[in-house]
């Protein structure tokens, strides 16, 4: 017989009750210090610990005159004893990756409608490399699993769920990014992302009356979505965008292929953050086929890559939409399978019979960035394809916001760093922070 569903607690105990006898003042005195107590505690199980920085319950704040968009990272841990995240990865990410993305929001929303706020998920795991977040801005917010994996009913999910997957089950700290709801919209992203035009469209279509798809520049993986979602079906609500990673698919399984984990623009709801712990704890997931026996038979398909383009291809199909990922999350992948493929040589990936080729688009037609495939910029790669590649072109683009974040820090305490760029080594682009190829050439940034 299946263990019952124990699930980690979502909030702490409340007041504690006044002894009868104190007087009326004491009474009042004490329960006012003990809400406010209650307000600053961590909203998940007490395992989970506290706030690393100071801030209110998760996502809540005073109303902004402008709406206040969540962005929303996460760190599952500092690279101890994992061969595919080691040490030198997890520095890189929570420092390197987490300056530099959060300058780039910042960048964007000067020309935004929008206010934005930066939040760091930390997993326990990851609480003694992650003080760095908090001093770039960062509101960080310890979480633990959302689950006991004790709990999973179905015994392959039960016993497999931290395989084939760059965390394991630490990567659902993800799914606390929809219980921020004190923002309107949530956006979750990796560390070694980069933002690089506002995401404007993307809000506006989520929370705007009224919103005009005819007229929409939102760039979809298929542009006849715009008629699915369009005035003529009463469709009024979306609730998430994403992007698909069909590199993770064989050929005939791209109607299942990942939703990409490390972009997701979602609306904050506590019902959908329990749907997804349900359906983990259902445990559908077939050994060879995925989530509900189709979705995730894929690395990091038993998690979020996985069970997101589960909830959103079979349990809420009309609530999410597909956007194009050379202009959104671009990895710069190359849409076609190789020419040696035993079923679709050189056909596309996405099943379509056209298909564009994500490392042909302009750098100036890209939304965001996702530095996968381009590799890390502060490995300080040298060997692109050529100078005008877009990975080239990406890289640039993160060293020209490295020299901007660096402009507006103060040199007060010492950090800032802008070395000359007269005889620099590639100064076009990397702006003075690579002084020769390789990771021994790059000067980091000072925390």
């Amino acid at each position: 017989m299946a263990p019952s569903a124990r699930r980690r607690p979502l909030l702490p105990p409340l007041l504690l009750p006044c002894l009868a006898a104190q007087l009326l003042v004491l009474c009042l005195a004490g329960l006012a210090l003990q809400f406010a107590a209650v307000h600053r505690l961590d909203r998940s199980s007490q395992n989970d610990g506290n706030l690393l920085a100071s801030s209110s319950s998760a996502g809540a704040a005073a109303t902004p005159a402008r709406p206040t968009i969540a962005y929303v990272v996460t760190l599952t841990g500092c690279g101890d004893g994992d061969k595919r995240y080691t040490k030198h990865d997890a520095i890189g990410l929570v420092t390197q990756g987490a300056a530099v993305l959060r300058h780039s929001v910042h960048l964007a929303h000067a020309k935004s409608k929008y206010d934005y706020r930066m939040y760091a998920l930390v997993h326990p795991a990851a609480k003694e490399c992650s003080a760095a977040v908090a001093k770039l801005g960062y509101t960080a917010l310890v979480r633990n699993t959302p689950f006991d994996a004790r709990d999973i009913r179905q015994e392959f999910l039960r016993e497999h769920i931290d395989g084939a997957s760059c965390c394991g089950r630490k990567e659902y700290v993800k799914l606390y990014a929809y219980t921020l709801t004190g923002h309107p919209v949530a956006v979750v992203l990796d560390l070694d992302s980069l933002i690089l035009r506002p995401l404007d469209e993307l809000f506006d279509a989520m929370l705007v009356e009224g919103y005009d798809w005819e007229a929409s520049s939102i760039p979809m993986h298929v542009d006849e979505q715009k008629a699915i979602v369009g005035p003529s079906t009463g469709r009024r609500r979306v609730d998430a965008f994403y992007t698909r990673d069909y590199n993770m698919v064989n050929a005939g399984g791209e109607q299942y292929a990942g939703v990409q984990g490390g972009f997701l623009v979602v609306r904050p709801n506590e019902t959908t953050f329990e749907e997804y712990v349900d359906i983990v704890l259902e445990g559908d997931y077939r050994s060879g086929k995925g989530w509900g026996g189709k979705y995730g038979y894929f690395f990091g398909g038993m998690q979020i890559q996985g069970i997101c383009a589960y909830y959103y291809g079979e349990r809420r199909p009309d609530a999410g939409i597909e956007l194009n990922r050379c202009r959104i999350n671009a990895m710069v992948d190359n849409p076609r399978f190789g020419p040696d493929d035993r079923k679709r040589p050189g056909q596309c990936r996405d099943g379509r019979e056209r298909c564009e080729d994500c490392r042909t688009t302009d750098v100036t037609d890209v939304l965001s960035a996702h530095f996968t495939i381009c590799q890390k910029p502060w490995e300080c790669r040298t060997h692109w394809e050529n100078d005008r590649s877009l990975c080239a072109r990406l890289h640039g683009e993160w060293f020209r916001i490295r020299r901007s974040f660096e402009e507006a820090r103060t040199d007060d305490d010492g950090l800032r760093q802008l070395p000359p760029l007269e005889g620099a080594f590639e100064p076009d682009r990397y702006h003075g922070y690579c002084t020769k190829p390789g990771r021994q050439g790059y000067l980091p940034v000072k925390i």
